[in-house]
């Protein structure tokens, strides 16, 4: 797994052609906010296969679960929002992979860098356990924002809320940002 973003670029390349392929990248760092700089970054490439619909657990398999989260606090960042990586709580001790702060609501973000479908249980599991996350992050913040609860996921089908969390696939986070407020009576707000 690396996340030099060598490996990534090049099937890009090979998908498009360099010239195509140069156009995607910059389209997708537009897309993400990105300093042009930037657009190689492996997060940036990410995207960009992505969006061509490159297949998920392909693109997890050449991103590294670091690099996942990375690319999830730049497209959140992206839509407006103000984003913190890896937030640590103490007592009890917890660990939340993004928190976005936007201008009505917190969300809580689980990054799950899953190359496959998770069963109903066990996405059941990581609901409750991040609810949990959520009401913990409420109460240490003293942030008067509701906090929504969110699993972002490299391959869960679209539209899905498991105990009042709304599981995300990557691909589809610009959009479930953009109608978050449409969704506030499916979620469990802490």
């Amino acid at each position: 797994m690396l996340d030099g973003g060598e490996q990534l670029i090049d099937v890009l390349r090979r998908r498009l052609g360099p010239k195509q392929a140069g156009l995607a990248l910059s389209e997708a760092g537009t897309d993400m906010g990105l300093p042009e700089g930037d657009h190689t970054s492996p997060v940036c490439v990410a995207y960009s296969l992505l969006k061509l619909d490159f297949q998920p657990d392909e693109v997890s398999r050449l991103l590294s679960w670091q690099g996942f989260e990375r690319l999830a606090g730049a497209l959140i960042r992206a839509s407006g929002y103000e984003v913190r990586n890896n937030v640590v709580l103490t007592r009890p001790k917890a660990q939340i992979d993004v928190v976005a702060y936007g201008a009505s609501m917190v969300l809580c973000v689980d990054c799950k860098h899953y190359r496959r479908e998770q069963g109903p249980s066990a996405l059941r599991m990581v609901a409750q356990a991040q609810l949990r996350r959520s009401a913990l992050l409420k109460e240490k913040s003293g942030d008067p924002r509701p906090v929504a609860s969110v699993i972002l996921s490299m391959s869960e089908p679209e539209g899905k809320f498991v105990e009042g969390v709304a599981v995300v696939p990557v691909r589809s986070l610009r959009s479930f940002l953009t109608s978050l407020d449409s969704y506030t009576g499916l979620l469990e707000l802490r």
